[in-house]
């Protein structure tokens, strides 16, 4: 490989990791105001969910969160050698002291507004 090559590479790895750190903290503003207006609660199991009357943006923002939390949950079970479901609670504590009052979570028995 070139040295100009091996700089093409760099640059376009340092635009992909700026980008990601870009766009992740906008990821979480829209999912704090997603929750703020009752489109989106959290569950017992570590997951987000959109509720009834939540937009097509919404939905895909869940899908997209949820895919991000399944690979760390994943990531943390192999790593701890238990199930995603046992890591995904664990999760869900650390998100549910975060949410502000007014959030829906649904737990087992349903959803509430804390």
């Amino acid at each position: 490989m070139t040295s100009i090559s091996i700089f093409r590479v760099f640059t376009v790895a340092l635009a992909l990791v700026i980008a990601q750190a870009v766009l992740q903290p906008a990821a979480a503003d829209q999912l704090d105001e997603l929750r703020a207006q009752g489109q989106i609660g959290e569950r017992f199991d570590g997951f987000a969910e959109a509720r009834d009357d939540a937009s097509d943006a919404a939905r895909a923002l869940v899908k997209k969160v949820n895919a991000q939390r399944r690979e760390i949950y994943e990531k943390q079970a192999k790593k701890q050698n238990i199930s995603i479901d046992q890591v995904g609670r664990v999760y869900a504590e650390r998100i549910l002291k975060k949410l502000p009052k007014g959030a829906w979570i649904r737990t087992e028995d349903g959803w509430r507004q804390i």
